[in-house]
């Protein structure tokens, strides 16, 4: 009976992380279409990534063009599913920063504070209503400070490294995550294609 089960709850997983994985690919396609220049007028700020005897700056905003949005939108498909690991920050394993901290890394070659509450000091403040591609959405999930972090993608929807459902997709509108809310940064700046 257990083996039954174990089987149902494996083919059951699969089954929800396939349907997650097309669900993004047809955001993908939509976001294609519905994709616009993003202009931002914050100024450059210099953002520290601190470890031992490692000091590096990315400057803000992290300048792109929108076919690196693409790109980031296609990776995050790829690694939908990889389970949550307490301090991971590789396709091993990610817990919410280290997912973000990989992402951007891989994506825009942007090197970002390790934790949420270090990431949640970097960028400008952005109003939910504001919400664009690629910024990233912070909740106090435990407690009084921030302590989880995500990317937003579209339409309410981000992506984020879930203790319970790894790599997985959440909404701003579910009363969770609505109550837990705290606010928004965006660090990058969509540049228009022939602009430097």
């Amino acid at each position: 009976m257990r083996s039954k089960l174990r089987t149902g709850n494996t083919s059951f997983l699969k089954h929800h992380r396939t349907g997650l994985r097309h669900l993004l690919h047809c955001m993908l396609a939509c976001l294609v279409l519905l994709s616009s220049s993003c202009a931002s007028s914050y100024s450059a700020q210099g953002v520290k990534y601190s470890g031992k005897n490692i000091k590096k700056y990315t400057p803000l905003p992290i300048r792109i063009h929108e076919n690196k949005l693409m790109e980031l939108l296609e990776t995050i498909s790829s690694l939908l599913g990889i389970e949550y690991h307490y301090g991971g920050k590789s396709i091993r394993g990610f817990d919410c920063s280290g997912f973000v901290q990989y992402l951007y890394k891989d994506t825009f070659n942007a090197y970002l504070p390790r934790t949420s509450r270090e990431l949640a000091e970097i960028g400008k403040k952005i109003s939910p209503g504001k919400l664009r591609r690629g910024d990233l959405v912070f909740f106090k999930l435990n407690g009084s400070q921030i302590d989880h972090v995500g990317i937003y993608l579209d339409r309410s929807l981000f992506v984020h490294a879930s203790l319970s459902r790894g790599v997985t997709m959440g909404n701003l509108n579910n009363s969770y995550y609505k109550k837990r809310f705290v606010k928004a940064i965006r660090l990058l700046e969509v540049i228009e294609s022939g602009r430097q």
